[in-house]
């Protein structure tokens, strides 16, 4: 009798279990809307460089199972919270369409950092997708001055060794150590013939010149580029020198120096520019010839 309890009971187990798996079958994922950026000329489909305050165009291409109800776009300014644009229509839409392309046109921030459009579709359920595009404002491009300049080196009692680089004036040592605020490059040449470009601060430089009883020693930043002379020359805006001025590359405060060369080189005096630098040629009679490209005022 025990027995035919225990099989009763076994059994009875079984169907609860069946019966329980087939009032729990998972229901079928809701499918999402679906949602592209449209690609080709005059649209911006990927994340990258715009210049500060320009206009953009977003074109969107959405589809869905049932009908897309609506249509919320935002904005991160430089990774802070999302907020609704300005003066913008479209940004909060209702659509009640399955389908539907549209093209979003905005500007940018004028100043320099980055942006984040978040664009996000939604059916009447919630079920809910978004896609973004971050763009990375960059400064103005300005029109560039080339600069012939002539240094003589440590030793010259005629040709200045040092460069203010706020007015591209050459200076003597004797003027240089009483205006030292203002000297951001000297061209020393080494017992050996050796040419180099070297920052007041930099203690290679002491050692032929004493900087170390300057009142001001501007620690000036050198950086050997791979621009070559050719890219030097076609250069029409400062595109190219803001791109050297963020890289992150190493830098130095006195570096060697060969006819060809161009080098980046970011003074730190009050006034001074960033600039990039072209070594036309080395003279015999101990002076260097050099062309320099900076930012017009």
């Amino acid at each position: 009798m025990k027995n035919v309890k225990f099989k009763l009971l076994i059994g009875l187990l079984a169907v609860s279990a069946l019966t329980f798996n087939s009032c729990t079958t998972d229901e079928p994922e809701a499918t999402k809307p679906k949602l592209n950026f449209l690609a080709g000329a005059g649209y911006t489909s990927t994340d990258g460089d715009i210049v500060s305050g320009s206009d953009f165009t977003v074109g969107l291409s959405a589809s869905h199972d049932s009908k897309i109800e609506t249509l919320v776009i935002t904005v991160s300014y430089d990774g802070g919270t999302q907020v609704a644009p300005l003066n913008c229509t479209l940004c909060d839409t209702t659509i009640n369409e399955n389908s539907f392309t549209i093209d979003f046109t905005n500007a940018v921030e004028n100043k320099p950092g980055t942006e984040t459009w978040f664009f996000t579709i939604a059916d009447k359920d919630g079920n809910s997708t978004t896609e973004s595009i971050t763009f990375n404002r960059t400064a103005v491009p300005k029109a560039i001055r080339k600069i012939d300049i002539v240094l003589g080196n440590q030793n010259s009692s005629n040709v200045g060794s040092t460069l203010n680089m706020s007015d591209m004036s050459v200076n003597l040592l004797a003027g240089a150590r009483s205006a030292s605020e203002n000297m951001d490059l000297i061209y020393i040449v080494d017992g050996s013939g050796s040419s180099y470009f070297g920052s007041p601060s930099s203690d290679d430089v002491n050692t032929f010149l004493k900087t170390s009883d300057w009142t001001t020693r501007n620690a000036t930043k050198l950086r050997q580029t791979n621009i070559t002379v050719g890219q030097f020359s076609s250069m029409s805006d400062s595109k190219e020198l803001l791109a050297e001025f963020t890289s992150s590359a190493a830098t130095t405060q006195y570096t060697e120096i060969k006819s060809g060369d161009v080098l980046f080189v970011s003074p730190v005096s009050a006034s001074g520019k960033f600039a990039l630098v072209k070594v036309s040629s080395i003279g015999v009679d101990n002076t260097i010839s050099f062309e320099i490209l900076v930012e017009d005022d």
